[in-house]
């Protein structure tokens, strides 16, 4: 009997790269040097491929793989997987949602820092210039400052806590979780924007879908404090980059650190024309011990696929249609539909979901319950949500 191949198809961490290398149960194929084109005759024989953001998991590709069982994306985001697609020739996809929640965290506060004391500036002016002029960086203490961090979920909240530490007053805005989650920290919650617009700082944490682009756009900035700072390291187009340029140039946002474009690689981007911003060039999930997360929990999960132990992190359950009625997965797809329809209108926390059926459908209830429960949260917590 042949052993599951495992095919890597990005670079991820040499210590992941052991893990499938010394496992005797599976082939290990390395093709993240290969021409993207050359990789479908390799992909077509693979039952488990891991991928980063070099390979497109598109129609091609899934048309190529045709033994293909899991595709693990060694990282958060999911925007260059075809999901849908995945879902219909029974292929599971994973993520690792949380393998660099602490590398954006400290992202978070070190764009804040450069942005409140000007380092990246003072440091060139000495460094690449060599200028001593003291007088000419005078920057801003953290301490007593108002943070309104939008999005509080697992890297809102920390950067949270941090922000604390340096004696900062922080107003969390987040209509889906519940305000003790804040209030319970010692911080505010709050459900009126306009709370978090009054603020000195604002960094945001959501994930990027219909509510959350262009956040802030030139309305909110209007009615922002003169001299705000404003922070992204989470997914461009959170800010309207126009109305962001705008107001920097006007002075309104006295600062602004961004790690994320809407469009990337940004080295033409006007932002860069300012005097008044930090950029990086989207390093959230750049340190050596978020990419050793990601490689190892990456080929973990793959070895686990390839073995039919588990699979975690799963964003879809493909539904094989010879293992059920025919009439069941319409129901399956209404409900999630239906479930999401319902979190759009009602934007706030779900506390409870209670589902009821009559008829045939009634003795699939619990496959029901997974897709209105998916449907219900993905409003609130976007990519990070799996089946």
């Amino acid at each position: 009997m042949s052993k599951p191949k495992v095919v890597v198809c990005d670079h991820i961490h040499q210590a992941g790269l052991d893990m499938l290398a010394n496992d005797d149960q599976i082939e290990y194929v390395f093709a993240a040097d290969i021409d993207k084109t050359a990789l479908l005759d390799v992909i077509a024989t693979a039952d488990i491929a891991i991928t980063r953001s070099s390979t497109d998991v598109d129609d091609k590709f899934i048309a190529a793989a045709q033994n293909l069982k899991a595709v693990i994306r060694a990282g958060v985001g999911v925007d260059n997987v075809d999901i849908e697609g995945c879902s219909k020739e029974g292929i599971i996809v994973m993520n690792v949602p949380t393998a660099n929640t602490i590398a954006a965290v400290e992202l978070t506060m070190t764009h804040m820092l450069s942005c409140m004391r000007m380092f990246p500036y003072s440091h060139d002016h000495l460094k690449n210039q060599r200028i001593w002029k003291r007088e000419k960086w005078y920057g801003y203490e953290m301490k007593g400052k108002k943070l309104g961090i939008i999005g509080f979920g697992n890297i809102g909240s920390r950067v949270a806590i941090r922000a604390k530490a340096f004696e900062m007053d922080i107003v969390a805005y987040d209509p889906y979780i519940s305000p003790s989650k804040a209030t319970d920290l010692g911080m505010e919650y709050t459900t009126n924007f306009d709370d978090i617009l009054a603020c000195d700082i604002i960094t945001i944490h959501t994930p990027k879908n219909q509510e959350t682009l262009n956040m802030l756009d030139v309305d909110e900035m209007a009615k922002m404090k003169d001299g705000i700072v404003l922070i992204n390291c989470a997914r461009g187009g959170l800010y309207n980059e126009e109305a962001l340029f705008d107001n920097l140039k006007s002075g309104k946002i006295r600062f602004a650190g961004i790690d994320v474009f809407n469009k990337e690689p940004a080295i033409n981007h006007p932002l860069l024309e300012l005097d008044n911003i930090i950029v990086s060039p989207h390093l959230g999930a750049n340190t050596f011990e978020s990419q050793y997360n990601i490689g190892t929990q990456a080929a973990a999960q793959a070895l686990n696929a390839a073995k039919g132990i588990e699979f975690k992190n799963a964003f879809n359950l493909p539904i094989d249609e010879n293992k059920i009625p025919a009439f069941v997965k319409p129901f399956l797809e209404l409900s999630q539909k239906t479930a999401f329809l319902a979190a759009q209108i009602n934007k706030s926390a779900v506390k409870s979901i209670k589902i009821s059926a009559q008829g045939d459908i009634s003795a699939y209830l619990k496959s029901l319950m997974t897709f209105v429960t998916v449907g219900a949260l993905t409003e609130s917590l976007g990519e990070i949500l799996t089946m």
